[in-house]
């Protein structure tokens, strides 16, 4: 029965916790590109009415679904070698840089995160260049996107991943403990 129980529970619970956690995690970084708070371009300057303690992730790529960004790759060599400087409303002043991020994030060629920054409420300003060039020597021309990240959707496909593999440790036990002492 312990066997039975086990496989059940690694069937019925783990894979579709699983699956629900990979469509989140993936789903919600595209979908929140998809619809970007500003958008231009690298080497250049973009404001974002920014909400107060939301997160902002600045990258790469573009937020048009039919525009492919003139065949060019975003990876994340290209997106280390992008600076931004952020102005906030109240005339203070954050950095980010591609080489800095915590962790970066790629998509198909489409998307490099360049990295996060918080929001402080009202009009927020973003200026961009690359510190490489392209293959001709010319400075870069790259479009990019700014867009929240939504935290919480975030946090609830981690919790998922990480209950679908507690459920299939747990499965796992179950069938060792029910396979225990039997003649196979």
């Amino acid at each position: 029965m312990r066997i039975v129980l086990g496989v059940l529970g690694i069937l019925f619970l783990a894979v579709p916790m699983l699956v629900a956690a990979l469509v989140i995690i993936v789903g919600v970084g595209k979908w929140e590109s998809l619809d970007p708070d500003a958008q231009g371009r690298v080497p250049g300057r973009v404001t974002l009415d920014a909400d107060e303690g939301s997160t902002y992730v600045v990258a790469l790529g573009t937020g048009i679904i039919n525009e492919t960004g003139g065949g060019r790759a975003f990876n994340t060599d290209v997106a280390r070698d992008v600076r931004c400087t952020i102005r906030h409303p109240d005339g203070s002043e954050d950095s980010i840089r591609g080489d800095r991020q915590v962790s970066s994030v790629t998509r198909a060629g489409q998307y490099a995160t360049v990295g996060k920054f918080e929001g402080e409420g009202g009009s927020t300003e973003l200026e961009c260049f690359a510190t490489s060039t392209d293959v001709f020597g010319e400075e870069r021309d790259l479009p990019m996107i700014v867009h929240e990240s939504n935290q919480t959707l975030q946090y609830v496909g981690y919790g998922l991943l990480v209950g679908s593999v507690v459920v299939v440790l747990a499965g796992v036990g179950l069938i060792v403990w029910g396979a225990r002492g039997k003649v196979v």
